[in-house]
């Protein structure tokens, strides 16, 4: 079989070139493999007669030296007249070494494609094409279909969850990959199926998908025109954030859309007010205090601040400092009131009130990433559908959760005991990214909405791929440089544009992406572009919630950034605080890392952040050259 190895250094310097000049020289690469030498030439007073001009084109062509054993190196493409120029000055004695380590071989199968294939590792699996997970007999074939196939393709097993009648409200419950997202939307289709047979004759959205942010809400519209394509059937589900419903049923009491703040803005003028009062508290723990407590609970009178549990809050109040931090809350709230400015939480409360005059909206709810939920969207949710059989059905992980929402669905009216299932097989994350990003969360277990302890014991994946890699780099700019060099390698071995994701912990990470890759030429899109759009996604870490992707670049992950130096400083000291923001750090690094299939790599500069998990065996230091290596360990 004709064997053909890459220079270490040979793929920074293929990342620069064009494009078409990149998939010439593929083209030209992939015919020499299978024993084509038409394109090839002999090189006047070379000082190895057996080095060979490949040619890539009219003005290019790619230099090829002999190796041991059979095997030729791939020196270089460049402009017809330097390669020449570099093929006569190359001499034999300084040729690389086809044994020498650092190098990736690239061989031709009976087939015709090209084969990754690590040096010195004959027993090692080899991965044809894009890098690639395996899996059981009964996904296979699931495996062979397109990215976007997969993204909707329920296992065989959860089809009995789908089609179950419940008593009341069900709630499934499962890690990284097992597909609760995919059987939530199975499910709405299921129900819309039903709704039609049961009320022919009532066409009205008496199905409400929903969920927390805008990108997800917009993928699961997305995704249910595909598994529900019907138009009559689909056109009976709504599609809905919670904030956007909440939101609606606001407007349409008052007449007027309420201004939200974030928990920023709102930290930084609590802070001032907290100052204001001579309280010994951080703005983001009144904050915390008013959506977390006050208004988690529905609390209205200060007899019944001072009486209630504070369930999560790890810092004593006592009862006269409940006093002072009651009649701070009350005096800015109302200020809040008078400028018609509102929280997230409090509008959802407002629209529980409405439902509660008005009567429920809907037959059936299903609740997509249900752990981010507040206790006032879940007053608003239950509201919105009558109590009965398949009311609300209800998807999540807590140990996803990226905000510090603490729910008992119990005492909001949503009673799932005898109804919950838990989901302990991923099959759509490989066992070895789910290896490496497990120990991020710690040993501690999570609470459940059904006040029980979730932990993730006995689970795993069906899938294995290639171990994540880690990289730490000198600089920023060489950790740029190393990220377009993987993505690069990740669409020269056939892997969509869209398929691929590269996420930063912030704004600031995002666009020095963006402009690495748009500097190579590599289209780029947000990470909630449509699934059509042929550029790989660009977007924060918190972007990436609830999606899927064959590999994920995640870069940033140094000390300064994870967590973010902002968001330690606006702890202010405050234990309880400063707890709570390393808390949801690791759990949004923990939903990063496993929103990748087939291959994962991060990256940092300068010192690794404390939170960012070892791995035995992965690279810490993989280059460009170890990036195509990396891909044959499938």
């Amino acid at each position: 079989m004709p064997k053909l190895a890459i220079s270490p250094t040979f793929l920074s310097e293929f990342s620069r070139l064009d494009h078409a000049i990149q998939t010439a020289a593929l083209t030209a690469v992939q015919a020499y493999m299978t024993g084509d030498d038409a394109r090839t030439e002999t090189v006047a007073d070379a000082s190895d007669p057996r080095v060979r001009l490949l040619h890539v084109g009219q003005e290019w062509s790619g230099v090829v030296a002999p190796g041991a054993e059979g095997s030729a190196w791939l020196i270089a493409i460049r402009r017809h007249d330097d390669a020449a120029a570099l093929a006569r000055d190359l001499p034999a004695a300084e040729l690389p070494s086809a044994s020498r380590a650092g190098s990736s071989q690239v061989a031709a199968p009976d087939d015709g494609t090209i084969e990754l294939v690590e040096p010195g590792s004959d027993d090692s699996p080899a991965l044809t094409g894009p890098p690639r997970v395996s899996g059981p007999e009964e996904l296979s074939a699931v495996l062979d279909k397109s990215f976007a196939d997969w993204q909707i393709t329920l296992h065989p097993r959860q089809h009995r969850i789908v089609d179950a009648r419940f008593a009341g409200s069900a709630q499934v419950t499962g890690g990284p990959g097992t597909g609760k997202t995919v059987l939530a939307l199975h499910r709405a289709a299921h129900l819309a199926h039903r709704d039609a047979a049961r009320y022919p004759d009532d066409e009205r959205r008496s199905i409400l998908v929903t969920t927390f942010n805008r990108v997800l809400a917009q993928i699961l519209s997305q995704q249910l025109d595909r598994v529900l394509p019907d138009r009559a059937l689909r056109d009976r589900v709504e599609v809905a954030t919670v904030d956007s419903l909440a939101r609606s049923l606001v407007q349409e009491r008052s007449g007027r859309s309420p201004e939200t703040l974030g928990r920023e803005e709102l930290s930084e003028r609590w802070r001032d007010a907290a100052r204001a009062d001579g309280l010994p508290y951080s703005g983001r723990f009144l904050v915390d205090e008013w959506e977390q407590v006050i208004l988690a609970q529905n609390i209205t009178r200060l007899p019944d601040y001072i009486r209630c549990e504070r369930s999560g809050r790890m810092l004593h109040l006592a009862p006269e400092h409940r006093t002072r931090v009651w009649e701070t809350v009350q005096r800015y709230t109302g200020a809040m009131e008078v400028a018609n400015e509102w929280s997230y939480p409090q509008v959802a409360l407002e629209a529980a009130r409405v439902l509660g005059r008005s009567g429920p909206r809907y037959r059936h709810v299903v609740v997509d990433e249900a752990q981010d939920l507040h206790p006032t969207q879940w007053r608003m949710l239950r509201a919105a559908v009558p109590a009965g059989p398949d009311d609300l059905f209800i998807v999540g992980d807590p140990h996803q959760r990226i905000y510090d929402n603490r729910v008992s669905l119990a005492s909001l009216g949503v009673n799932v005991r005898g109804r919950s299932h838990r989901l302990r097989v991923s099959y759509r994350v490989s066992q070895e990214i789910l290896s490496w990003a497990m120990p991020i969360l710690g040993r501690h277990p999570a609470l459940g909405m059904d006040d029980n302890a979730d932990t993730l014991a006995g689970y795993r994946s069906l899938l294995h791929g290639p171990e994540p890699v880690v990289r730490g780099c000198a600089s920023r700019a060489e950790e740029r440089t190393a990220m377009g060099d993987w993505v690069r390698v990740w669409l020269e071995a056939g892997v969509a544009p869209s398929s691929i994701a590269v996420a930063g912990r912030n704004q600031w990470v995002v666009r020095h992406i963006a402009k690495e890759l748009q500097a190579r030429g590599v289209p780029t899109a947000p990470l909630d572009s449509a699934e059509d759009v042929r550029a790989v996604r660009v977007g924060t870490m918190h972007r990436l919630k609830g999606q899927e992707f064959r590999c994920l670049a995640i870069v940033g992950m140094s000390e300064p950034l994870l967590p973010p130096k902002a968001a330690v400083d606006s702890a202010e000291g405050d234990p309880v605080a400063l707890e709570q923001v390393y808390q949801q750090e690791r759990n949004l690094l923990f939903v990063a890392g496993t929103r990748a299939r087939d291959a994962l790599y991060v990256s940092y500069a300068g010192a690794p952040s404390r939170l960012l998990p070892q791995v035995e065996g992965a690279a810490p230091h993989a280059g460009a050259a170890e990036a195509a290596g990396a891909l044959s360990g499938v």
